[in-house]
Parts: C-alpha cells; structure tokens; sequence
C-alpha cells in the first residue's frame, strides 16, 4: 500500500511506473464543485484539453454540464462521440482539409450545436469555400483578443465587420462570440474580478451594437481556469474552466481560494538514490511528466514536501530531499506542476476508488492531435 492523506494505491507493485491515476473521489469531488461554483453545468462549456477523455466527458454530462470547448479536431470528434449537445473548435482552420473534416464532424452530428471560431478574413474563406461547395451550413463564431495575442481580434469596426460578413453568408450562421483571457492569471481576486468584469461589459456592449445592427448573438463563451466564474454567472454567457477537472500543483499554490482538489497524480518509484548529496533518482523523466515549467515546479511529491527537483532528463528525474532519504524501490506519488501537457504522455488513466483499488482504465481518447 502507497498511501498519503486522502490518496491511497493499494497494489502499486500492480502498476508499472511512471503510470496516471485518477482518483475517483477527488475527481467527483472537482465535477460537483464547478457546478456549484456556478450556480449548475447549464452555465459552463468544459474544455477538455486537460483530460482528452471520453469517459471522463461522460461523467461531465451526467452532472449537467451544457457542453464543451475543444482545441483539436480529435477532441471534438471525441465529446461528439459521447454525445454532447453543444461543441466549440476554439482553434482557428487555415487548412482546407481541417475545414473538410469539420464539415464532415458536423454533418455526422445534426442533433449537436457545433461552431468553428474566426478572427481573420482568411479563416472565414476558408470555410465559406468548403462551406459554399458543400452546400453545407455551418455554425461560426467571431474569436476575440482582449490582450493575450494568440488568436482573436480586438473588439472595434473590424470584429463588427466580419461577423456581418459571416451573418449575410448564405451558409456560415453568425452564432456568437468567443473570448479567452489565459493571459490575465492574477492571484489576487480583486484584480481577477476586475479584469473579467471589464471583458464583461465589452461583450455586452458588442453584443447590443450587433443586435442593433440586426444580427442576433446566441451565444457568449469566454474564460479559462482563472476567470470562468465571472462569465458563468453572467447572464446569457457561457465559463469555460479546463484544468479543474484534474487540477495541479501550480493551479493549487496560485488559486488556493478555489475549492478544486489535485485528482490525476503519477506514481512514480526510486530507482537509485545518493545519500553524500541528499539525492534521489526517480522515473519521472520528461516523459512522464510536462517539462514546460522551471525544473523546481514540474512535480511535487508527496510526503516530501522539501524535495526539489535539480535534474530531468527523458526517463530520469533527480529530487534534492533535506533529511532521510525514501529508500531504492520505494513508491511516490507525484502531483504534476501542470497537468495539461503531461495527460498526454499517457494513452489511459488508471482509476483508483477510495480503498486505493483500480476499479477501471480511461483511454485518452483525444490524444493525438488528427
């Protein structure tokens, strides 16, 4: 038996290391909680990039919620496959053959609400000529930067433009309006409610000018992890929280007034260790864990709250612990630093009730990215 706290595996010997657990309890706990926070699932559109499975999906429908964002074309063929009732692509089409298969995706799934995001007048020709040829209607929402500079177009006579562009298409509906805010990751919650507050009051005041100008907005979609909430709880608008699902160690430290538990851990085992330099050498190699955080942050491990990691290589990752050192053979669990791009590194997740048993195995259905 591995235990610490509330986590417990009661066969790790079972398991081949590095392996994902998901604890079932933990993630349950996580599904509740964001409905709660928000007033019910009917007021939040998921994304699934942290989890990229379709069981996992299920589970998100069952307590309510209304539906999902998906950053990859397997991501949404996977939560339409589980029978999701409304689907965003929030990655903008530049290739053809992306837009052919989204038509397809769509067409395949009359029953579902699914929209493609635009920004630029080349993403809309991209679909208006698949769309045109096809003679296929497509749902299309207009993409809105407010900052970050990743994808989307400032609020002003340009978004006006193009979302009367996409409205008078003859197959391109005009459904609505995206925005994402990742950028403004403020730990104080003054300065996090007042940064969505702002947003708020600008996609009121850009919906108002399009409706006036004839044009119905059915939909608004905006937030990530840090601002879903304030958008959740606004009337006519959808939040769309991603890593609370598993959440993380970083999300932990830096958003400690969420109620949101750490539920996807790795197991991970010492294969050697040094005691002359207050050193252990674990499994948790960047192939095991995500390697996009500073070396100190990629894992916390748990019952060592001083370790630190010092050292990663692709199967090897060396921890400084002050004291006693976990002896060769003995198992960790390891909290990931950020837990998006370590789901990845797995096909499946173990999953592990509350008496530390495996009780069943999630495909990550949307692993790749085709």
């Amino acid at each position: 038996m591995t235990t610490f706290e509330k986590y417990r595996v009661a066969e790790p010997d079972a398991l081949e290391t590095p392996a994902m657990l998901l604890f079932q309890d933990q993630m349950d706990h996580n599904i509740r909680s964001v409905c709660d926070l928000v007033g019910g699932g009917q007021n939040l559109m998921a994304h699934v990039k942290t989890h990229k499975s379709e069981a996992v999906a299920r589970k998100e429908m069952e307590q309510g919620i209304a539906g999902f964002k998906c950053a990859t074309l397997k991501e949404l063929e996977m939560v339409l496959q589980a029978g999701a009732d409304k689907a965003i692509l929030t990655y903008p089409l530049c290739q053809a053959i992306k837009a052919e298969r989204f038509c397809e995706l769509a067409a395949s799934y009359p029953h579902a609400w699914v929209t493609a995001i635009v920004s630029l007048p080349f993403h809309f020709d991209v679909l208006a000529t698949i769309a045109s040829r096809r003679e296929q209607t497509l749902r299309v929402m207009v993409d809105l930067d407010v900052g970050m500079h990743r994808t989307g177009i400032g609020f002003g006579a340009d978004a006006h433009n193009l979302y009367r562009k996409i409205d008078a298409h003859p197959y391109l509906d005009a459904s609505g309006l995206h925005l994402y805010d990742g950028h403004e990751n403020y730990r104080d919650l003054a300065q996090r409610k007042a940064a969505a507050q702002g947003h708020i009051e600008s996609l009121q005041d850009f919906q108002r000018r399009l409706e006036a100008d004839g044009m119905a907005v059915p939909y608004i979609v905006a937030g990530g992890s840090w601002s879903f909430p304030y958008y959740a709880r606004t009337e006519g608008m959808y939040g769309s929280p991603g890593t609370f699902i598993y959440w993380d160690a970083g999300y932990a430290k830096d958003m400690s007034d969420m109620p949101f538990r750490c539920a996807a851990l790795i197991l991970t085992q010492v294969v050697d260790h040094y005691p002359d330099t207050g050193s252990i050498t674990t499994d948790l190699g960047c192939k095991a864990v995500s390697s996009d955080l500073p070396l100190e942050e990629r894992a916390t491990l748990l019952g060592h709250d001083d370790a630190e990691m010092v050292w990663q290589s692709e199967e090897h990752a060396m921890f400084k612990i002050g004291g006693e050192l976990p002896a060769v053979g003995e198992y960790i669990l390891a909290v990931p630093g950020h837990i998006c791009p370590t789901t990845i590194r797995y096909p499946g997740i173990y999953v592990i009730d509350t008496a530390g048993d495996v009780v069943d195995y999630y495909e990550h259905t949307a692993r790749d990215r085709q």
